[in-house]
């Protein structure tokens, strides 16, 4: 089978790499949180509520661009990114402010986000799918390779006021790329009378509601340890963070961009519960870690597991959905993405009070093992149904 895919993958894969840098280095925000008297409890908060507020505009956000040209929905995210990012120096201390720009941001990143995986949906062909949206997804990943290290120098040189100014150069470049940004989308299909599925009646089919409930527990995982390592590596001075987000990115990315070329089982549902496996793994890996080495170890298991579970779950997301439902069904995939991400730095901020961040790591390997086998086993008949979109 010709596994070859189209450029504009590779276009929007550039751009979502662009603008997720403006992201990467904000994964060091809780140290600018801590630096102003925040509590673990008030920097998950403040983490989770980016994602949260993304996950509240999902059904909107689905709404529209059943409606709209994705490019102009993708470009409309682009300037609110940039325009909060901005905003960001004139915070001072943890108020009502700062809370008004996190919501913002998340509200201008999810329109981003979707806008841009329906693109990609929209000119691969349907065997290619999966493939396709792990090439694309790499963006979000590739930063992490360099940009937190990158901040971490800068906040420790220049102090915070310059690592906002970065994190604001890296949102002024993609909106200046998607300003001249031009290709043709494909035309759907016409109108066939039927109507539109619907955000809620999608989430009621129980192969949406079985993936949803995957993803939401994948990004809990995900977004607690890119949150906490940083809090973690200030026990020891021979602790870098920057280790760890570089590992994950790089195994994550390598697997994404390769594994639809190279693996013909990639986009087999059953690749599922062993890469969530892999999460539990690599947070025990981190309650141990005490250097540099060990964190990048763990994160390699985490990348390995991040690798599968994000192209599988939002390609499969889409697997047979009827072309007008594509950005619903995309929309709903990601409100469980946002869900997890908000919810995730909340949660483990409230074990870290508890428990102290380190064991905290512990007790969210316990959560995932059992919580995914759960739900595994109970939608294990939606899983055999589930079909791998880039076989043959």
């Amino acid at each position: 089978m010709d596994k070859k895919l189209p450029k504009e993958i590779f276009t929007i894969q550039f751009l979502v790499l662009l603008s997720y840098s403006s992201l990467a280095i904000l994964t060091l925000l809780p140290l600018f949180f801590e630096h102003l008297g925040g509590s673990p409890r008030q920097i998950g908060f403040l983490i989770g509520i980016f994602s949260f507020a993304a996950f509240l505009s999902r059904p909107f956000s689905g709404w529209i661009l059943s409606r709209a040209n994705p490019k102009k929905v993708m470009l409309a995210g682009l300037f609110i990114v940039l325009i909060a990012l901005t905003l960001h120096l004139l915070v001072r201390q943890l108020d009502w402010f700062i809370i008004f720009l996190r919501i913002f941001h998340g509200i201008g990143f999810s329109l981003l986000i979707i806008a841009a995986l329906l693109i990609a949906v929209l000119v691969v062909r349907e065997n290619l799918r999966t493939y396709a949206i792990g090439v694309v997804s790499t963006g979000f990943l590739l930063p992490l390779l360099v940009v937190p290290a990158l901040g971490e120098e800068i906040i420790k040189r220049y102090g915070f006021f310059f690592f906002f100014l970065s994190a604001i150069f890296f949102a002024a470049i993609p909106v200046i790329f998607a300003l001249f940004l031009k290709f043709r989308l494909p035309q759907e299909g016409a109108d066939d009378g039927l109507a539109d599925t619907g955000f809620f009646n999608l989430l009621r089919q129980k192969k949406m509601f079985f993936i949803f409930l995957l993803t939401f527990l994948f990004e809990v995982a995900l977004s607690a340890s890119l949150s906490f390592v940083p809090l973690l590596a200030l026990e020891g001075a021979s602790m870098r963070a920057g280790y760890f987000y570089t590992s994950l990115g790089l195994t994550a990315v390598f697997l994404r961009l390769f594994g639809g070329r190279w693996l013909r089982f990639w986009g087999n549902p059953k690749l599922l519960l062993p890469a969530l496996y892999l999460l539990c793994g690599g947070a025990v890996l981190v309650y141990l870690s005490q250097n540099s080495g060990m964190l990048a170890f763990s994160g390699f298991v985490w990348g390995m597991g991040t690798g599968v579970l994000y192209p599988h779950l939002s390609g499969l997301s889409v697997d047979g959905v009827a072309p007008k439902d594509r950005g619903r069904a995309l929309s709903l995939f990601a409100s469980s993405v946002d869900l997890g991400f908000a919810l995730g730095p909340i949660i483990f901020g409230w074990l870290s009070q508890a428990l102290g961040v380190r064991e905290a790591f512990l007790s969210l390997a316990l959560i995932i093992f059992v919580t995914s086998t759960g739900i595994s086993l109970w939608g294990r008949s939606s899983v055999m149904s589930l079909q791998p979109d880039s076989n043959p």
